[in-house]
């Protein structure tokens, strides 16, 4: 279907096949046992003394009665915080989403290109706005946990200008924060850097990220395997893939990465045995959810948090390859530096007040 599509052919025999085969795969997926536990619900003193010990504080999102309200954690206190009417708030995100993605769609004219630059940047600000501003006294200077409902869920947090340049982490909970900050790392290894099919600077952004890991593991051209990938990513330290990513609205664990020989997808990152500890993926909107009953979020970025990954660097919109490039080096030299992964994001997208990266899990 890949080669159909890039090939600007249609495949209505190989779609229905596909079909048929997602539609199994899910049916296997409601008769297969699962082995692991459910997480324990984090203590509200275990969470705070985490908080505490990384400089942090946690915001945790949800709506009552149309109003989206902050609970908002430090060191030192609780507080609820009534925020805005939540429809005002999703409008503005879908808003922001669709100027960034239009920044991505193909050449803009000169002054097109500043209308729609100008748009994203009044919506960053409506939403920094609406969602931070009113937090700021409690907040402080401290890095922050963003645990998001919704359609926030999906904000690229650095283009609002109360954060750029400031360390957030987006997590699915407070426990999932605390579970992926307190839980021993197994994975090893040396970095694994891959550059997949059909992306015109991926090459290029693996040879950026290389320069600054000159002990690691490249797979590119034909070498960049699904099976070869998914062997790295077992139990790998740290897993960069240059691919292009596809994010499924209607069936999220076929949400996937376009490799040599194929897609590997978020189904697939359930077969690992141990989970890498941290993978970097600067591939188009692939780190966007949906979210189900409970706030529970799906998708390819998701899967690697719930299979055990403590930190996913990835994208919530279509991103310019040679933004990505840059951004990407400057990320990876932060880390070797010694900054924690947030913070290493933090300095990296500060210099681009629209990049569309976001760190998941433990920061």
């Amino acid at each position: 279907l890949r080669r159909a599509e890039l090939g600007g052919r249609r495949d209505p025999a190989g779609r229905r096949r596909c079909a048929e085969l997602e539609r199994l795969i899910r049916a296997h997926g409601w008769q297969t046992g699962c082995d692991g536990g459910d997480r324990a619900i984090a203590a509200l003193g275990d969470v705070r003394a985490e908080l505490a010990s990384a400089g942090a504080a946690l915001v945790s999102f949800a709506v009552h009665r149309r109003t989206l309200l902050a609970l908002v954690v430090t060191e030192r206190r609780v507080r609820v915080v009534p925020l805005e009417h939540w429809d005002e708030v999703t409008e503005a995100v879908t808003r922001l989403h669709r100027d960034l993605d239009a920044l991505c769609d193909r050449v803009l004219p000169e002054a097109l290109d500043e209308v729609v630059r100008a748009s994203a940047r009044r919506q960053a600000t409506g939403l920094a706005d609406r969602l931070m501003a009113p937090l700021g006294h409690l907040l402080g200077d401290r890095d922050l946990v963003l645990v998001p409902t919704k359609s926030l869920s999906a904000v690229p947090w650095s283009v609002l200008p109360q954060l750029r340049g400031r360390p957030v982490t987006v997590a699915p909970s407070a426990s999932a924060w605390l579970d992926a900050r307190r839980t021993p790392v197994l994975a090893s290894g040396l970095p694994v850097l891959v550059a997949g099919p059909y992306l015109t600077h991926a090459r290029e952004e693996v040879r950026a990220v290389s320069a600054v890991h000159p002990a690691s593991v490249v797979l590119d051209g034909a070498g960049a395997t699904v099976a070869e990938v998914l062997r790295h990513l077992d139990g790998g330290a740290l897993v960069h893939i240059a691919a292009h990513g596809h994010h499924e609205q209607d069936n999220v664990l076929f949400s996937r990465l376009d490799l040599a020989d194929g897609p590997l997808m978020a189904y697939d990152v359930q077969r690992l045995r141990t989970a890498p500890a941290h993978v970097v993926l600067p591939a188009c909107d692939i780190g966007r959810t949906v979210v189900r009953r409970g706030d529970e979020l799906l998708g390819f970025t998701a899967a690697l948090l719930y299979g055990g990954t403590r930190t996913v660097v990835s994208c919530v919109n279509r991103v310019l390859d040679e933004r990505a490039v840059h951004t990407m080096a400057a990320y990876h030299r932060a880390l070797l530096a010694g900054h924690h992964p947030a913070r290493a994001l933090a300095e990296a997208t500060a210099p681009d007040p629209l990049s569309p990266f976001v760190c998941f899990g433990a920061g």
